[in-house]
């Protein structure tokens, strides 16, 4: 593994920390392409991953999307069913940024799918959160107390407020019609 690569890449996640997203996409475009060299594509990917997130730190997201396209086939080839959720999770990220609620939703159920799979609870809930309030802006309130529900479910330490919510939502869904 290329010491300058790995180098890079503390570099480029100190700027994201100071909030320089584009010099830390930069950096990790470099690392990424420095991975590559050494036939590294998994820690490539993931460098395009983070080169996503920060381009939309940045506000560029189209930037971003195509960033990030394609590595969740990467990580699928190699088992990495967690980097696999998280690289959906990017590009629909991405795609709510650009206005494709639609194409988001679709990504993030697949996310979110993943997640649940590694049983990565802490960014399984978020994805449902987003998933929520995604399906809130399109109209599907009872999607978007369902996603809610299901992320608290997924939450294992939840405040006074967030078990209520649960529990009303709980009932809530249960006198729904089936």
């Amino acid at each position: 593994m290329s010491q300058q690569a790995i180098q890079l890449c503390e570099e480029a996640k100190l700027a994201y920390e100071a909030s320089n997203y584009q010099s830390a996409a930069d950096m990790f475009l470099e690392a990424s392409h420095l991975f590559e060299a050494d036939h590294d594509t998994l820690m490539a990917a993931e460098m395009a991953n983070n080169r996503s997130v920060a381009l939309l730190q940045a506000g560029e997201a189209q930037a971003a999307l195509d960033a990030c396209l394609g590595t969740e086939h990467v990580f699928s080839e190699a088992g990495d069913k967690l980097r696999e959720g998280l690289a959906l999770g990017n590009q629909a990220a991405a795609y709510k940024e650009l206005g494709l609620k639609k194409e988001s939703l679709r990504l993030f159920r697949l996310s979110a799918s993943k997640l649940e799979e590694t049983g990565d609870k802490e960014n399984l809930a978020i994805v449902h959160k987003t998933i929520a309030a995604l399906e809130m802006e399109t109209g599907d309130n009872l999607g978007a107390m369902s996603a809610m529900l299901d992320a608290l479910r997924t939450k294992e330490k939840l405040t006074m407020r967030e078990k209520f919510l649960r529990w009303l939502f709980s009932v809530a869904s249960r006198m729904m019609p089936k």
